[in-house]
């Protein structure tokens, strides 16, 4: 089992590599909708993924972004493989570093296993449940912010009000909170988990954006909301994700 693991990890990181490679090369994009673009990377890093998955762990199910909808067997026996081949394609295509390829595991309604790799920084993060979470090898561990100094990162998303954004900064502005929006969730998060930002808040998320960076979070000590309640897995859900302190201080104000 942890020869395949191994496979997947190598798997994972050839697939970021490619993306690297078609953005050289040149790329064809289309839009699915307002500010949501994907590219011929998108697609192929989500059918490699899917390939070299399907010939690993045959008896689990498939969520990957482009392709939509539970593919494989039945989730709830056996297991889940959630997948976003670009997270942050819009900066992908601009030519910026601050986009990832996402990968979670889920069994048993909970989340087993996550993945988060940005090519262009060279930031490969690992957690499995109960096994603490890594980048690049080194173990994460989050801590507080100094009184004061807290970064929370953020999402906007257009199936939520414009307001409801607006009213947020206006809310961690009073409370002397900086924030920072870079434009794809999976990598904030994951960034939360190392420490880059303390916390990271999103009025909805989808699966494949969320899972593999909360799981991050959680294994180096953070506090996430229970993103797979209410089918989360399939319709998405809120997200609040922070080290324990600051999740608590603002819990109240962003979780209703």
């Amino acid at each position: 089992m942890q020869d395949k693991y191994k496979v997947l990890e190598s798997t994972i990181k050839k697939a970021g590599q490619r993306a690297q490679a078609i953005r050289q090369s040149g790329l064809s994009v289309t839009t699915k909708g307002r500010q949501d673009f994907v590219s011929q990377a998108d697609i192929a890093v989500e059918d490699e993924l899917k390939q070299v998955i399907r010939t690993l762990f045959p008896s689990d199910a498939f969520l990957g972004e482009e392709t939509g909808g539970i593919q494989g067997c039945n989730p709830e026996l056996d297991g889940v493989w959630v997948i976003d081949p670009i997270d942050g394609t819009t900066n992908y295509v601009q030519g910026m570093d601050y986009w990832c390829v996402s990968v979670a595991y889920v069994k048993g309604n909970d989340i087993q296993m996550g993945f988060v790799y940005a090519p262009d920084r060279d930031e490969f993060f690992l957690a499995k449940k109960g096994q603490g979470a890594y980048l690049n090898g080194v173990r994460l561990n989050i801590h507080e912010p100094e009184v004061g100094q807290a970064i929370v990162g953020l999402g906007r998303s257009n199936r939520r009000p414009i307001q409801a954004y607006c009213d947020l900064i206006l809310l961690l502005d009073k409370q002397n909170i900086e924030y920072r929006r870079f434009g794809a969730g999976a990598l904030m998060l994951a960034h939360v988990s190392s420490g880059l930002v303390h916390g990271y808040f999103e009025s909805h998320l989808n699966s494949w954006d969320a899972l593999a960076g909360l799981l991050l979070i959680k294994e180096a000590g953070g506090q996430v909301t229970d993103f797979l309640k209410n089918d989360g897995l399939l319709k998405g859900n809120l997200v609040w994700a922070a080290s324990p302190q600051l999740w608590q201080n603002l819990k109240s104000s962003l979780v209703s």
